[in-house]
Parts: structure tokens; C-alpha cells; sequence
């Protein structure tokens, strides 16, 4: 797989966590709070959405950022379709736990389980949507205090039980329309991987078949990485 692969594939979690169920706040009067209850009420009428992202990956070692743009769609519960578009034609396929890479340019499909290959069972919970943000993370405004377009604070998502060199997940929240604007994934060696979503629509009655993918022949199918579930 290549290295923008893997970090679509993390990134494919990061978006569904706003689909899902975000923390129910207890009371009113705290901006966090009344942010959170804004954007779990717009992700709860949602039963689908399409976006188009850009995805710009800083790695540490590198001179320049990688660049890549594409298109996601998302059904619930549990359907999600991510396809890279420029520079290449990447795609990665989830349905529940089963997740399925293609990388045309390599003639392979990598397949594996969602579940074996995030860091928490928070992904897949949250995709299927019988998971709440409030189990498996803490929400606050981000460190540095930062405020996203339109003067929204910035929030920021961590691993209740890590420690200080844990992943962070930084999401900017659209003043409009309450679908998240822009996502932030800062993992343990320092790179952080920027995505952008536009032109997004919600509630299209996309259909099944968009999130069928039937392996091409003469592909080469192997076994996805898996990381240790806590």
C-alpha cells in the first residue's frame, strides 16, 4: 500500500466519526458543548453524503507536502467509498469491518478488517453508528486555542487513556451548514495529514451498488497490515 493510501484509510475514519453520534452534551452555556449539539443534530438527519476532498500530508524528512484529491461518498450504517482521483487512482472500500484497497497502478487489492487495523474499535463502531464519540475520546477546543472559518473553535479529539505522544485528531466544523469542514490527523512521528471537504451533499439516496467493489482480474490480492487493538 502506499503511504497516501494509509493515510486515507485513517482519514475514512476521521470523516465517519462526524456521521456518527457525537457527545450528548448535559448542559448549555459552554461553547464546546453547544457546538457538539449542533453538529450531532445536522449528522443525525444525515442518512448519506458525498464530498469532494484535498488531502495535503506533511512528512517529516520530506520538502515538500504530498498533494492528492478525490472524492468520498458514505451510507449508513456502515457503507463508505473513498476514491482518490489525482495524482492517481487509489480506492478503498468499507462495508462494516471489511475493508478493501485498490491501487490500479500496482494491480493489487489489499483487503483486511477495519477492526485490525485502527489503533481503537472506535472506527468501526462510529461507521456503523452504534458507537458515541464520548466512549472512546475527549472533545475540547484544540491547544492553541484556534478558531476555524466563519470563528468556530477548532476541537480536538484524544484517546482518553494515552499519553502525551498519542495520535490527534484537530476537525474544523462548517458555520453553515455543521458538516466538518476540514480535518486534522497528527500521528506519533509528527506528520500530520490535512483534509478538506467541499461541495458536500447530504441525503442523495445513494445507492448500494455505488459501495459494491468486485475484484478486477488479473489483480494481485493480499493481506492488509493490522495494528494491535487496546
Amino acid at each position: 500500500m502506499t503511504r497516501r493510501a494509509l493515510a486515507g484509510s485513517v482519514a475514512l475514519a476521521a470523516l465517519t466519526m462526524g456521521t456518527a453520534w457525537l457527545p450528548a452534551p448535559a448542559g448549555a452555556g459552554d461553547p464546546v458543548k453547544d457546538l457538539v449539539r449542533k453538529v450531532e443534530a445536522r449528522y443525525q438527519t444525515t442518512t448519506d453524503l458525498t464530498a469532494e476532498f484535498s488531502q495535503s500530508t506533511d512528512i517529516k524528512g520530506f520538502a515538500k507536502p504530498l498533494q492528492s484529491s478525490g472524492r468520498v461518498y458514505i451510507k449508513r450504517p456502515g457503507k463508505l467509498r473513498w476514491d482518490y482521483l489525482a495524482p492517481t487512482l487509489e480506492q478503498i472500500f468499507v462495508d462494516n469491518d471489511k475493508v478493501q484497497f485498490y491501487i490500479p497502478e500496482h494491480k493489487q487489492v489489499m483487503i483486511g478488517q477495519l477492526s485490525k487495523m485502527a489503533n481503537s474499535q472506535a472506527p468501526l463502531q462510529l461507521l456503523q453508528g452504534v458507537g458515541r464519540l464520548d466512549r472512546h475520546y475527549l472533545v475540547t477546543v484544540a491547544p492553541d486555542g484556534a478558531k476555524g472559518h466563519g470563528g468556530l473553535p477548532l476541537l480536538s479529539l484524544t484517546l482518553p487513556d494515552g499519553g502525551p505522544d498519542q495520535p490527534r485528531i484537530v476537525v474544523e466544523v462548517d458555520p453553515g451548514s455543521y458538516f466538518l469542514r476540514r480535518v486534522e490527523l497528527h500521528d506519533v512521528n509528527g506528520n500530520v495529514s490535512t483534509f478538506t471537504f467541499s461541495a458536500i451533499r447530504a441525503n442523495t439516496d445513494l445507492k448500494n451498488e455505488l459501495f459494491e467493489f468486485t475484484v478486477p482480474q488479473d489483480v494481485e490480492v493480499v493481506n492488509a497490515p493490522t495494528l494491535a487493538v487496546p
